[in-house]
């Protein structure tokens, strides 16, 4: 249980000066408490979205008070446990402040830690008592490289001085395995310099590494780090090759605590694309190791990653109690990280259940185990959740005005669209409302270069022309992702598009359609906001609610497996009147491919990218019944 959960009562004189302090002193007081019963002045100005020095008369107000003190070359409180007392007295308006201004945790200001530079400061040394922001160095090595081996969103980021110190610490305290030698500070220089500044130099380093030291740890390690790399790049064959790669390496040389990581990083990746199969069985290693090896970060993590499997293949309920039981183990052994994901995770799910109060208070405490383990460790995964819970219920402007404030990264970092299948479409939809479409252009663009450059992921070309249809408000790519998003929720939300933009077009059957099929996503799911969302929608679209809700948008059907194919009428004759059959943009598109251009081609000739051509060529193949640019030409000529 988090300390700050303990019931606990401070003398009254305490209580008293709490009540006489001003509200900004009070406020500077619960944003410190939040931090740590030791901090400092950097740390909490970071929490509450403020400069160090603005913060000044409130600090002297709470020393005076008695509240806070000097300690060594920090802050503290006076009085051992006010900080648990302050934590569960916060009240709702500083806390949806903190909430909504609170950044992305980034690297400490130059005054904490200089930046990375040629000059790098040289960390302190390890006998040295540790400041708040190396309370890293307290928790157990298991903690520590378990939150950098998992590090996929932000692998390239370098370590601040005081975890770099704890990373030595951990590794030159590491056991070696039974029957081989201890590896000492050789490896555990060569593993911590693949944390180091730069990721060109990660990549490198890692790369010697794997090519010289065999199948040793530090090679594992480097295999991992290298697939962290190319997985924040948006390079997911890459990532997956060298994941596979340290599979593939001797385990037992890692230490035991080290070895469910490589599994379990594996599934975690194969879970976000969508391949839910191929991820559950490498998770069904990770919790037969962690099991056998009695390791009880690995068994939350891999709780918590169930769930996330769970959650993508609509088993909602089922997904709920296992990241809860994730959590409660990961706070247990102070694996923070691992609580702060399973939180966010459920952050979301709260909210699509329309519990936005539940849901904030679930990303609040995300952030404090976040801040209980400090560093360049904040996932993206984290930042997504606090955006959406943060934003709901903003006007479309005010939202947009806060992630490019408080989230640029979310529009830029490739892993962000691999989080989330329909994150690039909500990003756009919000954009749109908000009439900022240079911003949704530049999001559909990225999620159509994610991909294109790996053309042989489904999830990400589904996710992609969800984003292109809501920005171009083309009727064929929404119905595209809807056939083609392998997460049912994600699914659901492009009928739901699709279903609103027929709407707007007084196309009211076709709208009751689509709407309908997203009620019965949405419903089986159990996303309960977004079904009476949908129920609105169906009743002005004509329709009479549940009851009124259509079928389902029927999946594609290969033209060799009936003779009535989906985009054919029963006994129209194959190919007859093409012209009809299709829209503007897929009849130019089909002339052009019966011309014998290929997609690029194609694409240079429409201005499309070459992924947005051949999502309309299946339209295309669907409607006209073919399944080859031969039979294509010959139906057209």
């Amino acid at each position: 249980m988090p300390d700050y959960l303990i019931p606990y009562e401070p003398p009254l004189d305490v209580l008293l000066e709490l009540a006489e302090l001003s509200e900004p002193a009070l406020e500077f007081a619960q944003a410190a408490a939040l931090v740590g019963e030791a901090f400092t002045l950097q740390e909490v100005a970071r929490v509450q979205s403020v400069t160090a020095l603005s913060m000044l008369s409130a600090l002297e107000e709470t020393i005076a008070a008695g509240v806070i003190g000097f300690r060594g070359k920090g802050l503290a409180f006076r009085s051992p446990g006010l900080r648990r007392k302050l934590n569960t007295r916060i009240s709702a308006p500083v806390r949806q402040a903190l909430l909504r201004g609170a950044p992305p945790h980034r690297p400490a200001e130059p005054a904490a830690v200089a930046p990375c530079t040629e000059a790098r400061p040289k960390p302190p040394a390890a006998t040295e008592r540790s400041l708040p922001m190396g309370r890293m160095a307290e928790q157990a090595p298991e903690s520590l490289m378990s939150a950098l081996l998992l590090c996929r969103e932000n692998p390239g980021r370098p370590l601040d001085p005081h975890t770099e110190v704890a990373l030595s610490r951990a590794l030159t305290q590491a056991p070696a395995p039974v029957g081989r030698a201890a590896g000492g500070d050789t490896d555990a220089a060569q593993i911590l310099a693949l944390f180091g500044p730069g990721e060109t130099e990660q990549r490198d380093r890692a790369r010697a590494i794997v090519a010289t030291r065999g199948r040793s740890a530090v090679s594992v390690v480097a295999a991992m780090v290298l697939a962290n790399l190319d997985w924040a790049a948006g390079r997911i064959d890459q990532a997956l090759e060298w994941g596979h790669e340290a599979l593939r390496m001797d385990q037992d040389a890692l230490p035991v605590a080290w070895r469910p990581y490589p599994s379990h990083t594996l599934a975690v990746m194969l879970i976000h694309l969508g391949r839910f199969t191929e991820g559950e069985v490498h998770l069904a290693r990770t919790r037969e190791l962690a099991e056998r090896l009695d390791h009880p970060w690995a068994l939350a993590e891999s709780s918590i990653a169930r769930g996330q499997l769970l959650m993508g293949t609509g088993r909602t309920e089922k997904a709920e109690a296992e990241i809860r039981a994730g959590v409660a183990r990961a706070q247990r052994v102070d694996a923070h990280l691992a609580a702060a994901h399973g939180l966010s995770l459920l952050s979301l799910m709260t909210l699509a259940q329309g519990h936005w109060s539940e849901a904030a208070d679930q990303i609040w405490r995300a952030r404090s185990e976040i801040v209980a383990q400090p560093g360049a460790l904040r996932p993206a995964r984290h930042d997504w959740a606090d955006f959406r819970v943060t934003t709901a219920g903003m006007d479309a402007a005010g939202a947009v005005g806060l992630l490019v404030k408080r989230f640029p990264d979310l529009l830029t970092k490739a892993s962000v669209f691999l989080l989330d299948a329909g994150g690039a479409a909500h990003l756009v939809r919000l954009c749109r409302a908000a009439g900022e479409k240079t911003l949704a252009a530049a999001v559909t663009r990225r999620a159509a270069r994610l991909a294109d450059q790996n053309a042989g992921h489904q999830g990400l070309a589904a996710a992609a022309g969800h984003a292109w249809g809501l920005l171009h408000q083309d009727a064929d790519a929404l119905e595209y992702a809807a056939l083609q998003h392998s997460v049912p929720w994600a699914a659901a939300a492009a009928s739901e598009d699709l279903g609103t933009m027929l709407l707007e077009r007084r196309d009211g059957l076709a709208a009751r359609r689509h709407l309908g099929t997203a009620l019965e996503g949405y419903r089986a799911i159990g996303a309960l906001a977004s079904v009476t969302r949908v129920e609105s929608l169906l009743r002005k679209a004509g329709g009479d609610g549940p009851r009124g809700a259509g079928k389902a948008v029927p999946a594609p059907v290969p033209a060799s497996a009936t003779p009535t194919g989906p985009g054919r009428r029963p006994g129209r004759p194959s190919g007859s009147r093409p012209r009809s059959e299709l829209t503007e943009i897929e009849y130019g598109i089909a002339r052009l491919v019966a011309e014998g251009l290929t997609n690029q081609q194609v694409a240079n000739r429409v201005s499309r990218s070459p992924h947005t051509v051949n999502y309309h060529l299946r339209q295309i193949y669907r409607k006209l019944d073919v399944d080859s640019r031969v039979k294509l030409a010959r139906v057209l000529h």
